[in-house]
């Protein structure tokens, strides 16, 4: 199979993907006339395909995060894993048009530096094999 840390990345790739279509199944569920108390459960999104493919995309994630941990330790790869925190404020600045603040990209930024930090000797000592 493929080297564990790639699937790392696809993991972060599925769960964003899983976040972004059940973001659109809500949206699209919220014009749904029904009782308020089956409005506020939230169950309305249920109704739609965008939200079941993000259900399958989060289903596809667990799957692929439980290979992950068969290879990687766990408090390597949950800190990498944060990676969602990057891709799904830029995936919903692409692909549903949210804006992103100023204090989101510094935090973005933090994110991301912090990743390097953790990856960094990964890198190294992988080339050192």
């Amino acid at each position: 199979m493929l080297n564990p840390y790639l699937h790392l990345v696809l993991n972060g790739l599925l769960i964003t993907t899983a976040e972004i279509l059940m973001k659109k199944g809500a949206s699209a569920s919220a014009a749904i006339p029904v009782p308020a108390w089956l409005s506020f459960l939230g169950v309305t999104a249920l109704g739609s395909w965008w939200t079941w493919a993000g259900i399958g995309f989060h289903l596809a994630g667990f799957a692929n995060w439980l290979y992950v941990l068969r290879w990687i330790p766990l408090s390597i790869a949950f800190p990498l894993a944060s990676m969602v925190h990057v891709l799904i404020p830029l995936g919903s600045w692409f692909f549903l048009g949210e804006t992103i603040t100023t204090i989101r990209w510094c935090g973005i930024a933090l994110i991301i530096t912090g990743i390097w930090f953790i990856a960094k000797p990964l890198v190294q000592a992988e080339e050192a094999i």
